[in-house]
């Protein structure tokens, strides 16, 4: 096949062993790649009895088929695992940079971790050797500074995940990143790596990558190309990327300080930054948006808001979670319910109070200890004393958006009900739905719905037989199965990309690169495997012969809907703008799981789903 490398890693940390295996070529059509392989291979190696932060905890790393090709943003890494702060199967994703290439070139697909390692090592990949090395003298240093030591490592270039000082001391809310530009892990992956005593994982390789078709890949490809091309707002988002969509910050501030853009692999726009700010300072950012988002909370200068970011990457904690935390914290600290144990005063609104707190947090030193629990945490600790004053959380996370969230959006759409529905939690990856960010004319979804993959029979299911009506819930499953199909390609899921990409497009390349015949429905039955199987994980059905699921946190599997949410100050229905009910939000619910196949009460995969996609109640393939 083309596409692929050919060969997955198997790495035990416990017995410091490795083992390469050329998966079955049915595993790569049943599951396409990236994502849904990682996903399938996760299933295979965690028991439903694995706590997050044990040995028996995997970590999958994977990049699909498009990796490494000349496809525009096609360069996306995934990662799944038990995730520490959900509890969940989940998947973490980031924008590849050069790792997933050269994880490809060095001759490998996925890479499957197992197990602890009895002091700090890095995993080393390269075409010729793999070997777990020292990392004693990178143990305390930042995620950044990790990347520049092992960035310079001989027979370079390298891409490099790695974590810092969060991961290591197990903040739930850690992170890895990628290349020093990408973040890898909402949902505590920093967390579980250091819990492995696993510092970082780099990869070098030459080997280059084939497609099968290169006639019928160059006629795809040449189109799509043009398309970007001609876009008419190309040198806007080439000049201003996240910025132009989110402009948390003045654009003469942002051009002021910025020094070059950054583009993944075979990016066509590039939508992180390399920021210089006085006295010859640097500092790299996943997105000008994210790096002033100190902005919001009331930190004034710019400069400041960026240096907080640059930090919190640096230590390898999830920003929001840390801005949810710090606000929870400082309403416990009013109503005298938490002692800072003469810690300095909290205050989201000074760059000095955030960079103090975010090193007591990462090394877990005083009040430090108890604000790594993160809001989900803090709630926890203090029970009932917390009453009104806790912000929301989402299966043990805070959500990005929506009301006592930092990014303020109140229409309700597939975004927000996937922040609930989501096996690993809130995120920001739509997918490209049309409600995403915007309100939109219900005459243009059509159109849109069809781009994502959407059948024409379900059109009157989601938009109602005279379209002039909305199911949030059905949209989302196909929302779910759009970003399953992008992720599992290796394609980026921003907007600002996949506006380029159809299904039918994705179908067409996808058999065109890897040999594989594929109609769009044999697409779609792939991605809807992927998803079910995602969900049977979380539903404690795979793998344990006693039986004996793992049991996610408190409250059980019934809705994780926020009382925040609702009401006056809540969410708006998209169409009617009135506030959004529970009661609503349910139906929602159930209309998803619905047009998923699954029951719509539980969220269980029904039998006949199950069949038709070719797994049996364990998750197990049939095929």
């Amino acid at each position: 096949m083309g596409g692929f490398a050919g060969k997955t890693l198997f790495v035990d940390l416990s017995k410091g062993t490795f083992e390469e295996r050329q998966l079955p070529d049915e595993l790569y059509r049943r599951y396409l790649g990236g994502l849904g392989l990682c996903i399938r291979l996760a299933c295979d190696a965690i028991a439903p009895t694995a706590e997050p932060l044990s040995p028996e905890n995997a970590v999958v790393i994977g990049a699909g088929p498009l990796v490494g090709t000349d496809a525009p943003a096609s360069s996306r890494v995934y990662a799944v695992s038990r995730l520490a702060q959900s509890r969940t199967m989940g998947w973490c994703g980031a924008g590849g940079g050069r790792f997933g290439a050269l994880l490809k070139y060095a001759g490998y697909d996925h890479v499957v971790i197992t197990g602890r390692a009895a002091k700090p090592v890095y995993l080393k990949i390269t075409q010729s050797a793999i070997s777990l090395e020292d990392a004693a003298g990178l143990w305390g240093k930042g995620a950044h500074q990790t990347t520049e030591i092992l960035g310079r490592t001989p027979c370079g270039p390298w891409g490099v995940v790695a974590i810092g000082q969060a991961g290591e001391n197990l903040v739930p809310y850690s992170m890895a990143f990628l290349d020093k530009a990408s973040t890898l892990g909402r949902g505590g992956l920093g967390a579980v790596l250091g819990s492995k005593n696993l510092k970082a994982v780099i990869a070098s390789g030459r080997k280059g990558l084939a497609v099968a078709d290169k006639k019928a890949y160059r006629a795809v490809l040449r189109p799509l190309m043009n398309s970007i091309r001609e876009y008419p707002h190309l040198a806007e988002w080439q000049e201003l990327g996240l910025l132009k969509s989110l402009p948390v910050v003045e654009k003469e501030v942002y051009l002021a300080h910025k020094k070059r853009r950054i583009a993944c692999v075979s990016c066509p726009v590039g939508d992180k930054d390399v920021m210089e700010f006085p006295g010859a300072e640097t500092i790299c950012s996943t997105s000008a948006a994210n790096l002033f988002l100190p902005i919001i909370y009331g930190v004034k200068d710019p400069v400041q808001a960026a240096r907080v970011i640059a930090l919190l990457d640096d230590l390898g904690l999830d920003l929001y979670e840390f801005f949810g935390a710090l606000v929870f914290g400082a309403r416990l600290v009013d109503a005298r319910i938490l002692d800072l144990a003469g810690g300095p005063p909290i205050k989201v609104d000074s760059a000095e109070s955030l960079a103090a707190w975010a090193k007591k947090i990462a090394l877990r030193q005083g009040a430090g200890n108890l604000l790594a629990g993160g809001v989900a945490g803090l709630k926890d600790a203090f029970g009932e004393k917390a009453g009104d004053i806790c912000p929301p959380t989402v299966k043990g996370m805070y959500p990005y958006v929506g009301p006592g969230a930092p990014l303020p959006w109140n229409l309700f759409g597939t975004m927000e009900l996937g922040q609930a529905l989501d096996p690993r939690g809130p995120h920001v990856a739509a997918s490209g739905s049309p409600t995403y960010f915007a309100r939109r004319p219900l005459s243009v979804f059509p159109k849109h719905l069809a781009r994502m993959g959407v059948p024409e029979e379900a059109l009157p299911r989601i938009l109602g037989p005279d379209n002039n009506s909305l199911s949030v819930g059905r949209l989302l499953k196909y929302s779910h199965a759009w970003f399953a199909t992008l992720g599992s390609l290796g394609v980026c899921a921003r907007a600002q990309i996949n506006r380029f990409y159809s299904h039918k497009l994705c179908a067409q390349i996808y058999e065109a690169a890897t040999g594989i015949k594929t109609s769009q429905e044999d697409l779609r039955r792939r991605a809807d495997r992927v998803w079910t199987l995602l969900a049977l994980a979380n539903a404690g059905e795979t793998g344990a012969s006693d039986g004996k699921a793992f049991q996610p946190p408190k409250g059980g599997p019934g809705p994780d809907l926020p009382t925040q949410w609702f009401g006056p100050a809540g969410f708006k229905n998209y169409l009617t703008d009135e506030p959004l009910t529970r009661d609503e939000a349910l139906t929602m619910m159930a209309d998803y799981h619905s047009e998923q196949g699954w029951d719509p009460v539980t969220g269980t995969p029904l039998p006949e789903c199950l069949k038709a996609l070719g797994l049996d109640s364990s998750g197990k393939d049939l095929e």
